[in-house]
């Protein structure tokens, strides 16, 4: 759900802040005052096309910041999340956006950067937003087999998993056949190329490890005087010089000898120095022998730096190591084999192509029945929810046509229809022309498939326009059932619609300076008996119309608290 939301700059909104809470919300006020630039604001957050339209005039750039609290974030949710190492620990989303004049977007969720595309995805996990003149999700026809496979998931959920299993093993099959399906030019041309770079590579004897030991070597001989000259200093100072360690270290040992049995602390000293003047002798014996066995060949050194030379080409080429290396000629190897062997294996290939085909095909037919025989359910369910809404002569149906070629969610294409009135032809729900029924028609839609995509916030922009009466009182009803289970936010023109609400919000403009800015409050009971009494009469708010706000809302009141007590 959204827990606040901030604007800064954006349309005639110059600074606004809004704490939102649970169940449903509605916004109303006066027509221009900002409650669908709020609604926009909210629609940019979660991945909406921005423009730099929406930047406030006089003002570089717009600044949006909301926070969702999301406990019940979807698993595909939760994913995105991951795979985009956003933190999600206290189960909040903090989404800011900005947009400056030059049209540089920034996007961050919970600190991290995401791309408009990356937060559109993302956004379809969080908030649902139905406007007024928009074909949202429930009327794109791509999305009613998902609407569909949701509404029946316990029957289709367990054949749809079992098909598209098979159907990435049909895809995999083929994209295999296609691979390896070259003509005889490009199999000439491959087969060269892999035998020069098997050959390259053989050539080379590749031994692993290699590479690391000559590295040692190489850089024993390019600094071999500085060996030499370290090494034979080193020996002379400990053994060969006139005044050398080992020599002045046997004088101490003598000296201690002579007084090592008088204390203990004298012999302790005594066997240190002694200690360390034996191991200064073999450590001098040891580098004595280093030196002599010091040789350098500059012949071994060219030798070398060409052998190092050539595993470098080869890395450019084939791997960053030996192991790498090798790999790849192993692969080169395999796909040479094949292509020399590409008849026989190109029909083995076919072969597994057509069992691959067959079972998917076979499981995409055994999906599509399921489907056929849960849709009535999706029509019976849907079909009351209309007539809920005072649409008892419209009729809803599914269609399930068969695809020429297998999809990934089978071989059905499957689209909504609807007769709105009597005797008239079904039509898809985008060609529904009323305002008043397309609203009704989503909100029957909407009741049966609000959790379809998982989200904890459903926006409604207006889309009780053009009704009113007990359609009206229906819409309002509708609305706070789904607000039973999901936040809903709507902006609403009717006294109906308000009433219902858990909290209204109150959206005026205010004229300062040349300037209109916008304000909202959240109204109290007196004030809300008010507001609803002018969405009733107009400007002239009467005693009468008081009185009969004051009991729809306490009416309304204990509606809901019924409702609450069956849930």
């Amino acid at each position: 759900m959204l827990q606040h939301l901030t604007i800064k700059n954006f349309a005639i909104i110059e600074d606004l802040t809004i704490d939102f809470d649970s169940g449903m919300t509605v916004l109303t006020g006066e027509t221009g005052a900002g409650k669908s630039i709020i609604i926009d604001a909210v629609g940019l957050l979660v991945g909406g096309r921005g423009s730099t339209d929406f930047i406030r005039y006089g003002t570089d750039k717009f600044d949006l910041r909301g926070i969702f609290f999301m406990p019940d974030l979807s698993a595909e949710g939760r994913a995105m999340l991951a795979d985009n190492n956003i933190p999600f620990d206290d189960a909040q989303l903090m989404i800011v956006r900005q947009l400056d004049m030059n049209g540089k977007n920034t996007i961050k969720v919970n600190g991290v950067s995401m791309t408009v595309s990356m937060l559109k995805t993302l956004g379809t996990y969080i908030v649902d937003i139905h406007g007024q003149n928009e074909h949202q999700s429930l009327m794109h026809t791509s999305n009613h087999i998902h609407l569909l496979d949701h509404f029946a998931k316990q029957e289709i959920g367990p054949k749809l998993q079992a098909y598209q299993e098979a159907y990435q093993e049909y895809k995999e099959a083929k994209s295999l056949l296609e691979s390896q399906n070259l003509n005889e030019q490009e199999a000439a041309q491959r087969m060269d190329l892999l035998k020069f770079q098997i050959n390259e590579i053989t050539a080379a004897n590749v031994v692993v490890g290699e590479v690391d030991n000559f590295i040692i070597e190489r850089d024993q001989l390019q600094n071999f005087q500085k060996i030499a000259d370290a090494l034979g200093q080193t020996n002379n100072l400990l053994s060969n010089a006139d005044f050398n360690v080992i020599d002045l270290i046997g004088q101490a040992v003598g000296e201690l000898e002579t007084i090592r049995d008088f204390d203990q602390n004298y012999a302790d000293f005594y066997e240190q120095i002694t200690g360390t003047y034996y191991a200064l002798q073999d450590l001098a014996s040891s580098i004595s022998d280093q030196v002599d066995q010091l040789h350098y060949d500059p012949n071994r050194l060219d030798e070398i730096i060409e052998r190092l030379a050539v595993y470098k080409n080869l890395q450019r080429k084939y791997g960053e190591d030996s192991e790498d290396i090798l790999l790849y000629m192993t692969n080169a190897q395999e796909e040479l084999k094949q292509i020399e062997n590409r008849e026989s294996n190109q029909q083995k290939l076919k072969d597994n192509l057509a069992a691959k085909k067959a079972n998917a095909l076979k499981l995409a037919k055994e999906l599509s029945k399921v489907r056929r025989d849960v849709k009535g359910d999706l029509v019976d369910a849907i079909e009351g929810q209309m007539k809920a809404l005072y649409m008892e002569k419209a009729r809803f149906r599914v269609d399930i046509l068969e695809l020429d070629e297998l999809g990934a969610y089978g071989i059905d294409d499957v689209a909504f229809m609807i007769a709105t009135n009597l005797g008239e032809p079904f039509k898809p729900l985008v060609k529904v022309a009323s305002g008043g029924e397309l609203s009704r028609l989503m909100l029957a839609m909407k009741t049966i498939f609000q959790n379809a995509s998982g989200v904890t916030a459903i926006i409604f922009d207006e889309v009780d326009t053009g009704v009113s009466g007990r359609v009206a009182q229906a819409i309002a009803t509708k609305m706070f059932e789904i607000a039973l289970k999901a936040q809903v936010l709507c902006i609403t023109h009717l006294p109906q619609v308000a009433s219902m609400a858990d909290h209204q919000l109150f959206i005026s403009k205010q004229e300062n300076a040349d300037r209109t800015f916008t304000k909202v409050s959240l109204l109290k009971e007196d004030e809300r008996i008010d507001e609803v009494a002018r969405m009733l009469t107009g400007s002239n708010i009467t005693d009468v119309a008081r009185q009969a706000a004051a009991e729809q809302i306490e009416e309304d009141r204990d509606f809901k608290e019924s409702l609450r007590n069956k849930g």
